[in-house]
């Protein structure tokens, strides 16, 4: 029976999802020891520090695993998504008890994809989540992370600074917004704000030029190596695209697995919850920046599909400049899933007022105010502060509290807690483990599947034989997005003819077909063949994530059986 495509999410009750690397990775381990009938473990690579690249493979028979359409599931890019990796592993645990689903695609899983940045110990700061530990000279001073970010309160979190009152070689550039305290906005002299105070990322000027915490410990974004639009003046973007042993193992294993017909990401960009424009072009005027216009209706369709699953509603806005998802559409044309899997949600309504007491006087309407309330510079870092008092106790901000810096003098410490923007919290994992099980089981339900059709072989002299018949997608997804076609990057679909060329009097002996779109997309193709009395003629038709369909024709008769291929 096939499955509907979001019934996975409610077809277990698991244990709780970990959120912590370590133990996810343990539990990933585990997994592939208790199912290894269907579920293998292997080591694609070694980070810079030499920690290992872990996937698990998912097929109802690992042996013919690489010989199967495929998934592809990448987390742990980043350490300011330490859950996804959890996430990742548990939705791999619902998806392997389900036989029927692994019979026809196999699932690549790579839950903890930058190891160096989510098992360091030590805290970063939010510009060095996603970074290797790569030495990078980010002041451009010819020294090499010799002033990184520090925790110098010891609370074991890298947060903000800000200095009141600086002096005249540091003018301030904030002020605490009126609207909402805890929030720093910039000055405008329209409006009578002038600013008060300056920022820094918590740390110390360990180097002594007179700058604060500007020389990051490590390193190389991982998502930001990648060869689509890679930035080459942007230092935390490495030397040259997949410059890095991470980066360069999931690469290659790409292109070595050329079955992967469609991928998930977790990462620092979006284009689910916000679908990139597609009209955007790069300074050609000519290719699209993230979106094809012709991939806008399946990136819409599995938008609503993902939102249906997850309930996400919102996503932080990044540039997808050298990222994995943007590579895995542009350069090898698999359609991909971009999300960060959690974006703010909809704070609780507040609580009713408590009814009068008994026989006291219905209290007076409130007074409306005589001008509308000012709103905060930063609207969505403000509801990000509602969230957190009404929904985690008040655990997402950490108030301002003073500190005797070394060289600063008098500083306040303080801001949103370390990944309270990004990360899930600990009640919503199952829940968004659940979502994207149930989400790339639809996925592979809805993968393309070729099919010769409207098959039709006649005589029309004595040796010369009219072939006719039509190449079909009757599934869903197409078997390469307009974006890779553009770029004539995809896995083809070959449709070959056994007859030689010489005998062909209409029609070519070999076609490629860089893609075909999905939903009933199709290519047709009529051929005029001198053939002897008895001669078998056969028509290949290869799509590697399928194998090769092959059908003959003999004495200008279509033979009834249509033969599958490895």
């Amino acid at each position: 029976m096939m499955l509907t495509p979001f019934t996975l999410a409610a077809a277990f009750t698991l244990a709780e999802v970990s959120p912590n690397p370590v133990t996810a990775l343990e539990s990933m381990r585990s997994l592939a020891a208790s199912h290894s009938s269907h579920c293998a473990l292997r080591t694609i690579g070694h980070s810079l520090d030499g920690r290992p690249l872990e996937m698990l493979v998912l097929s109802e028979s690992i042996s013919a695993a690489d010989s199967r359409r495929a998934i592809l599931l990448v987390a742990g890019i980043d350490s300011e998504r330490p859950a996804s990796v959890g996430i990742l592993v548990d939705a791999a645990r619902r998806l392997v008890t389900d036989p029927e689903l692994m019979r026809g695609c196999t699932f690549y899983v790579l839950p903890c994809a930058n190891p160096d940045a989510l098992l360091d110990q030590a805290p970063r700061a939010p510009s060095g989540a996603g970074r290797n530990g790569r030495p990078v000279d980010d002041d451009r001073d010819r020294r090499t992370d010799e002033d990184p970010p520090s925790d110098i309160d010891g609370d074991g979190r890298i947060l903000t600074m800000r200095r009141l009152a600086p002096p005249a070689n540091d003018p301030p550039t904030h002020l605490p917004d009126p609207a909402e305290p805890r929030l720093m906005r910039g000055g405008d002299a329209a409006k009578g704000l002038r600013p008060t105070h300056t920022l820094y990322t918590e740390g110390l000027d360990s180097d002594g030029d007179g700058r604060i915490a500007e020389d990051d410990r490590g390193g190389v974004d991982y998502d930001r190596n990648f060869p689509h639009r890679w930035r080459e003046f942007d230092p935390v973007a490495g030397a040259f695209p997949l410059s890095e042993p991470e980066t360069r193992a999931l690469a290659q294993f790409v292109v070595d697995h050329p079955r992967i017909i469609a991928a998930f990401v977790v990462g620092r960009w979006d284009n689910v919850i916000t679908i990139p424009d597609s009209k955007a072009k790069d300074v050609t005027g000519k290719t699209p920046m993230a979106l094809h216009p012709d991939d806008q209706p399946t990136l819409e369709e599995l938008s609503r599909l993902w939102k249906e699953a997850s309930a996400q509603a919102r996503a932080a806005a990044v540039d997808p400049s050298g990222s994995l998802a943007l590579w895995l559409y542009v350069h090898r044309g698999i359609p991909t899933v971009a999300t960060q899997l959690y974006g703010r949600p909809d704070p609780s309504p507040l609580p009713p007022p408590p009814p009068p007491a008994e026989g006291a006087s219905p209290a007076p309407p409130p007074t409306p105010p005589a001008t509308a309330p000012a709103k905060p510079a930063d609207e969505e870092s403000a509801q990000w502060l509602v969230v957190s008092d009404r929904d985690r106790q008040g655990d997402g901000f950490v108030a301002w509290k003073p500190f005797d810096h070394p060289t600063l003098g008098r500083v306040e410490i303080g801001g949103f807690a370390p990944r309270f923007l990004t990360d899930p919290p600990a009640t919503e994992l199952d829940r968004l483990a659940g979502a994207v099980a149930a989400f790339t089981s639809g996925l592979a339900q809805r993968a393309p599947k070729l099919e010769v059709a409207n098959v039709t072989a006649r005589t029309i002299t004595p040796g010369l034989v009219e072939i006719e018949c039509e190449v079909v997608n009757g599934g869903w997804l197409p078997t390469a997005t307009a974006m890779g076609m553009m770029n004539k990057s995809p896995v083809p679909v070959i449709v070959q003819l056994s007859s030689p060329k010489q005998v062909l009097e209409h029609g070519r002996r070999v076609t490629i077909i860089d893609g075909i779109p999905g939903s009933g997309g199709r290519s047709s193709f009529r051929w005029l063949v001198r053939a002897q009395p008895g001669e078998k003629i056969a028509i290949d038709t290869r799509w590697m994530p399928q194998g090769t369909i092959r059908l003959s024709v003999i004495d200008g008769v279509v033979q009834p059986n249509q033969e599958v291929l490895p």
